[in-house]
Formats: structure tokens, sequence, C-alpha cells
């Protein structure tokens, strides 16, 4: 069975419809703003719901981000380190803009989007499980599971994208997995009691 420790390494994949559109920039220039997630926003992974907490990236790094188109390493659009992209989080979620590059990748997104071609954006991320504490939470919710994105260790890139990818049907099956397969405390602590118990009754027999 997985453990938090191999966990801490998968990347997850999350996205968000609407809220994307091209403006001017501050040079004149086209760039894209959109939204990457939102918080408190119960959204349906298969095996279970999710939601973003508004603190999730309150310690997360986000001092590296790349904007992809489709999350391809091979159609950048804009990074944080270079400074032709930014990455801010606000009451609603997390933004992202990008100055879009004189490329054939940059006119195909502005163009899309302007279109309504594409009007959904994703971003990946990586969660922080360290010392036995865990980046996410359990819990049960209409009946069930439900998992709230607590502490994000690494925010990785943003992408406006064609198809989403929700559910993430690889990492977040995965962590559902290891949440099943872990007793809750309440669980343990009854475990205890009862052996404590069974064991009195036994003393006094």
């Amino acid at each position: 069975m997985e453990t938090r420790k191999e966990l801490k390494q998968a990347v997850e994949h999350r996205f968000l419809t609407g809220g994307l559109e091209v403006r001017k920039g501050e040079t004149g220039a086209p760039e894209i703003f959109g939204y990457a997630l939102k918080f408190g926003v119960s959204y349906d992974m298969g095996w279970f719901t999710e939601e973003i907490h508004r603190d999730a990236l309150s310690g997360a790094d986000m001092e590296d981000v790349r904007i992809l188109f489709n999350h391809d390493v091979n159609q950048i659009l804009g990074r944080t380190k270079s400074g032709t992209a930014k990455v801010g989080v606000d009451d609603v979620g997390m933004w992202y803009r990008a100055m879009l590059p004189e490329s054939p990748v940059g006119e195909t997104v502005r163009a899309a989007i302007e279109r309504g071609d594409v009007d959904q954006s994703s971003w990946g991320f990586t969660l922080r499980y360290e010392d036995d504490s865990a980046g996410d939470e359990w819990q049960r919710k209409d009946g069930r599971d439900h998992r709230i994105i607590r502490n994000v260790r690494k925010v990785w890139d943003a992408s406006p994208v064609t198809f989403p990818a929700n559910p993430d049907t690889s990492v977040a099956k995965r962590s559902h997995d290891f949440h099943r397969s872990t007793p809750e405390p309440k669980q343990q602590d009854n475990q205890a009691i009862s052996a404590r118990l069974t064991g009195l009754l036994a003393l006094n027999q």
C-alpha cells in the first residue's frame, strides 16, 4: 500500500470551467487571465467529492509556476520566474495571467479563448505530507467520502485546457485508496478502549 511519502511526490491536476479571457496587458500586448481554482467549491471526483480549503495555498511554493497550454511543457505561454506570468491568491481562489508569446502557440491560444473554444483552466500541484501531517482531510458528506485539500506543497503549473482532467483517474484514486486503508483515529481509540475493558472484565471474573 502506498505511503504518505510516496503520495507527496505525486502531481495532481484539477480543472475549473469559465472565467478565462484575453485582456490587453500593460504594454498593450494581449495576455490571458483566468482562475485555476476556486475555494470552497465542491466537485465530483468519481470515487468521492472534493473541495479546496481557502488556506490551502498559504504555505505553497509558487515561486516558479509555468503557464502551459494543455499542461504540455512544449507549449509554454509564460513563467513566473522569467516575469512573463504572474499567479496570485485572493478571496475567490488562485488566479493566473500570462503575456502571450509572439509564436504560433500564443496566437492559437489567443484565438481559441476569444472564440470560446477554450474556456477551462487546470492546475498541477503536490500536497504536503510531512511529519505524519496530511495535506488533505477526509470527512463524510451527503453519504459519500469528501476530501478537503488543506495544505499544498507546490504549485507546478496553471494551464488553459481543451479537455479537462477531472477526475484525475490515477493520483486521486490512490489518495482515496490510502484513506480507505487507514483506520480513523476514533476507530483506533474505540478499539483500545474495548481491549482495556475486556482485560478488566477478565481480571474480575
